[in-house]
């Protein structure tokens, strides 16, 4: 199997729940193929599967596939059609376009053109349907669910979304201002074979109305249906999964608001087709959730009505992940909240000169190390698409002088970290554009360092106004605010916790050649002096969201 379909289509997990209950497998050709027009004119093509030929008047679950209607792996959902379901399997622009120029997902949202409104609305007139409309699909397919929604079609009537960027340029291509290079060039390259889509896209770094268009958050408030979202703390869509439940349970429309589901585990994009995750393996406790979240049990509920109690599911359904050596912890277990962020006292983790990690300041000064462009530190583990992902030891790169690291004392007790985290930084460099990279970590008792979350953060894009007009000096020092996105893990008793701080991570983020961005396409590369300050007047430090054992909920 290809390798990047493990990587798009987070699915067979998913269809072993859906499969609870069924036969094995046997559907493997449509029942019908049909075309069905867009508001322009363009055609899709879609594959029904129905429980035999002469069905009619059907419950339909939709997939919309910028990879085609043929894979292997969403395929399997299929086997729904035997419990009384038409399955529609629909192909997207990007895949009709034989030369690759279509920019994904660019007709699938709320604008000029609504392919999911228009393809939702068709289905429910058409013969095959009760006019109950699901939609359920992983990655790609997830997108595609998250745009469509604001559309609002009147006839969809729920979503069943995994691991999906609820916006491209937050989630997919530019966290933090910095271009996922390998992520863009791999992802694109699979659904937008033509260069010139990877190069409108590269030369778009700033949040614009372009990037808009592809944002499902910020028209949140019109959805108007249930959605269930399934994510993993390392998948490389971790933050859409969160936000868009967050936005749409608080912000959506009668009908979202109050009506989402959040299921987080312990899994990587590639998750359940392997097992390893970094330099471990998924415990076996976070194999799958203790509740019942299956697709079948989904749409038996929101489109067949059966009562089967998947709506009385806790809002948000998470795993807190331990030591993954197996040492014993109060980690490793799955817990429950009535909202996400859960609650937590957020504590401050002072940076110190002497390298320390601390409540408090204990040594001021300022420390500074070189960043060369042309001698990137490698990307190892962590949230990747195409990368190997999950908890890796970043002991040897934190071994260079291009890397500052600060650790705690060891913990003298089990200490539980549930939320999003951050960190402000002040940090100057002597160059008109850098990078800062942070990376957090856990510090076993044998020296190790895993990974458990990183952050970036581009000057150049996210301190200016204008390409022209920074809001920066070099030389001066900055309030920096870096977004490490979330976690959920116990820092266990005996081990430390560390934070690094750096100005790259190659290939999953691209080299910043310390030129600003009018010089970025010159060729030049300069080598930036950057220097972190640790004091009262600028007190960089880690903030970590510490939940203590009495506000946990429903340990299983």
């Amino acid at each position: 199997m290809n390798t990047l379909k493990y990587c798009i289509f987070f699915c067979t997990f998913f269809v072993t729940l859906i499969s609870q209950s069924l036969s094995a497998i046997e559907v493997a050709e449509p029942t019908t193929t049909i075309s069905i027009p867009m508001r322009d004119g363009t055609e899709l093509l879609t594959d029904l599967y129905l429980p035999s030929p002469e069905a009619r008047h059907l419950p339909c679950i939709l997939l919309r596939s910028p990879a085609g209607r043929r894979q292997d792996f969403f395929l399997s959902i299929t086997e729904l059609a035997k419990a009384g379901y038409v399955i529609a399997i629909q192909e997207t622009r990007s895949v009709i376009d034989k030369e690759g120029k279509t920019l994904p997902f660019i007709s699938d949202g709320w604008g000029k053109l609504q392919d999911g409104f228009d393809t939702v609305e068709w289905l429910a007139k058409s013969p095959y349907t009760n006019g109950k409309i699901g939609t359920w699909g992983a990655s790609a397919l997830g997108i595609t669910q998250l745009l469509m929604a604001p559309s609002n079609p009147p006839h969809l009537t729920c979503q069943y979304i995994i691991v999906a960027a609820a916006s491209l340029y937050h989630h997919g291509l530019y966290p933090g201002g910095q271009l996922l290079k390998h992520q863009a060039e791999s992802w694109l390259g699979y659904y937008a074979r033509d260069t010139g889509v990877l190069n409108y896209v590269s030369q778009r770094p700033h949040y614009n109305s372009f990037w808009k268009q592809l944002n499902s958050l910020e028209v949140a408030h019109q959805v108007k249906v249930p959605g269930i979202h399934i994510g993993g703390w390392y998948d490389t869509f971790l933050q859409g999964t969160l936000t868009a439940f967050e936005t749409r349970q608080s912000l959506g429309s009668e009908g979202a608001k109050g009506s989402q589901k959040l299921v987080i585990g312990p899994w990587t994009h590639f998750w359940p087709m392997s097992l390893k995750l970094g330099d471990f393996e998924v415990p076996v406790a976070g194999y799958q959730p203790p509740f019942d979240i299956s697709s079948k049990s989904w749409f038996d509920y929101y489109l067949k009505g059966i009562d089967n109690g998947i709506n009385q599911l806790p809002p948000v359904m998470y795993y807190v992940m331990g030591p993954f050596d197996g040492t014993p912890s109060a980690g490793n277990v799955w817990k429950t909240a009535e909202q996400w962020p859960v609650p937590a006292q957020q504590t401050p983790f002072y940076f110190n000169k002497d390298s320390t990690l601390q409540l408090k300041h204990v040594s001021e000064g300022t420390l500074s190390y070189n960043y060369n462009p042309a001698q990137p530190i490698p990307t190892t583990g962590g949230r990747n698409l195409f990368l190997e992902s999950g908890p890796k030891d970043q002991k040897s790169i934190e071994e260079r002088d291009d890397i500052i690291v600060f650790t705690t004392p060891v913990l003298e007790k089990d200490t539980e970290v549930t939320g999003p985290l951050s960190a402000i930084v002040y940090f100057s460099t002597d160059q008109n554009d850098t990078d800062i990279v942070l990376r957090l970590c856990d510090v076993y008792p044998d020296g190790r360092s895993i990974l458990i979350s990183e952050g970036v953060y581009r000057l150049g894009v996210m301190c200016c106004n204008k390409d022209l007009h920074p809001n920066f000096q070099p030389g001066k020092p900055e309030k920096i605010e870096v977004d490490l996105l979330a976690t959920s893990i116990v820092f266990a008793k005996g081990h430390a916790i560390r934070v690094s701080v750096s100005s790259s991570n190659y290939p999953r983020y691209e080299c910043n050649k310390n030129v600003g961005l009018i010089g970025a396409n010159s060729g030049q590369c300069k080598i930036a002096k950057n220097t972190l300050y640790m004091n009262e007047q600028y007190p960089s430090r880690l903030i970590l969201p510490i939940v203590e054992q009495s506000e946990n909920k429903g340990d299983h």
